[in-house]
């Protein structure tokens, strides 16, 4: 069966259902599950979609159980991904189990869906794997369900000892996640690491825009003399905190088109892609002017949008449902080549779950619930 007609067919299977309780009976999916670990990209991809469109409760408990004991440890990793978007009340339960499993990925997932659905309950045990968890795309993940609890004392001071000590790979994810989650207790914190050359100088002009907190203002004033890499991330800071912002996204457009380093072009097309995470509609206009005047920068520009989409999934639906035709599908297809460019399994479900809850809200025979379920189709959930 081609591509095409397999995604047609899926999407029937999904738009046929009655209602979100009333699945389709589930069968094989054993099979299906072992599936997931095909060393065909097809082959894997269709298994997913068919998990996603069995009976919600026979799946739930599938994949619950492959994610705890299934002998592929791949297996247990997208068992655990795909159980991330039904949402099931028994999900946090199960999370409590696999805190600290042997397998990397599973803990990533883990750590990230406690970002994502915070549990006072678990800072004790996220603090213990601070002391101790040194996976470098782990830790990250740790570091983010963290900051989620940034009322918490404990994580405060962890957060920003972290900031200050071990491997820039990690000091820099620190930074980072501290920007995302508007910690304003850290800005005394990151000041002084605009200091440093390099990564850690980024990741601070950046995080502290990320943060709003105007007080950093002069200490980004002071930063005359950066990097030329460095440049895009201190003029978007600035726009994040309100100081000529139109001035400064016409600048970081024409660094991304005119620029003849590749690294400066890049970073201004990245950081245009932050701004639009934070709801700048400017920023999201000049991405797609980028993306029609210059073949060259449609790879950065899809990658732009699609960290936009996946940092702020109901958004950017909602957004979408809002936009012209011929943007629209501009917009869907730059997110299908980010997506794949990304390769953010968890973060790409999540969408998937906003997507799909999107749908059965709708009014049928809805522009919105037509949205959705191409979106479900084109983006090959």
């Amino acid at each position: 069966m081609a591509p095409r007609l397999i995604g047609t067919v899926f999407i029937i299977l999904l738009t046929a259902v009655p209602a979100p309780g009333q699945d389709k009976p589930a069968a094989g999916l054993a099979g299906t599950i072992n599936a997931l670990s095909a060393f065909d990209f097809a082959t894997r991809m269709n298994a997913a979609r068919m998990l996603r469109r069995a009976a919600a409760a026979d799946t739930v408990r599938a994949l619950a159980a492959a994610a705890r004991s299934h002998t592929d440890q791949f297996v247990r990793y997208r068992a655990l991904v795909l159980l991330t978007a039904f949402r099931d009340p028994g999900t946090p339960a199960l999370m409590r189990t696999l805190f600290n499993d042997r397998n990397d990925r599973v803990r990533e997932v883990v750590y990230r869906w406690y970002e994502q659905n915070p549990d006072s309950q678990s800072i004790p045990g996220l603090l213990a794997a601070l002391e101790t968890e040194q996976a470098e795309f782990v830790r990250p993940a740790l570091i983010r369900a963290l900051a989620a609890h940034g009322e918490n004392e404990a994580v405060r001071r962890a957060l920003l000892l972290e900031a200050g000590r071990g491997l820039d790979f990690f000091r820099s994810a620190v930074i980072e996640t501290l920007g995302d989650h508007r910690a304003g207790y850290a800005v005394k914190t990151i000041i002084p690491i605009l200091e440093f050359d390099g990564a850690l100088q980024d990741d601070a002009i950046l995080a502290l825009g990320r943060i709003g907190d105007r007080a950093a203002l002069p200490a980004l004033a002071s930063l005359t003399m950066v990097p030329p890499e460095a440049a895009p991330s201190l003029q978007a800071a600035q726009c994040l905190l309100g100081d000529r912002c139109e001035e400064r996204i016409a600048w970081l457009a024409q660094a991304a088109r005119t620029e003849t380093r590749v690294p400066v072009s890049k970073a201004a097309v990245a950081v245009l892609g932050v701004m639009a995470t934070q709801d700048h509609s400017a920023a999201v206009d000049a991405l797609f002017d980028l993306e029609r005047a210059s073949g060259r920068l449609r790879g950065d520009v899809a990658v732009a949008l699609a960290t936009m989409a996946l940092r702020r999934p109901q958004e950017t639906i909602a957004w979408l449902g809002k936009a012209a035709a011929e943007r629209r599908a501009r917009a869907i297809d730059l997110l299908h080549e980010g997506f794949d460019s990304l390769e953010e399994d968890f973060a790409e479900e999540q969408f998937y779950a906003a997507a799909r809850a999107g749908y059965w809200a709708a009014p049928e025979g809805s522009e919105q619930r037509t949205l959705t379920a191409s979106l479900i189709e084109k983006l090959e959930f």
